[in-house]
């Protein structure tokens, strides 16, 4: 089931007062989603990471809110 979601560009760094924003797909455990999550590798102050971003075409986003999340 695709989800509707709220998402922002990761295209700057998004920091929280706990540190670092922290995509809600990396927590989730929803399995019949099928938004189109995928893996990336990025860079974040020089430490590798592998984070689910939400993609569209050439647009990869963070997702911050989600109706099927399921922590």
């Amino acid at each position: 089931m695709e989800y509707r979601c709220k998402t922002v560009d990761m295209s700057r760094l998004h920091v929280t007062p706990g540190g670092f924003f922290i995509p809600l797909c990396e927590t989730c455990m929803t399995k019949d989603c099928t938004n189109p999550i995928e893996k990336m590798s990025l860079s974040i102050l020089g430490i590798k990471k592998e984070i689910k971003t939400f993609n569209r075409g050439t647009e990869s986003r963070f997702v911050v809110e989600c109706e099927g999340y399921i922590k």
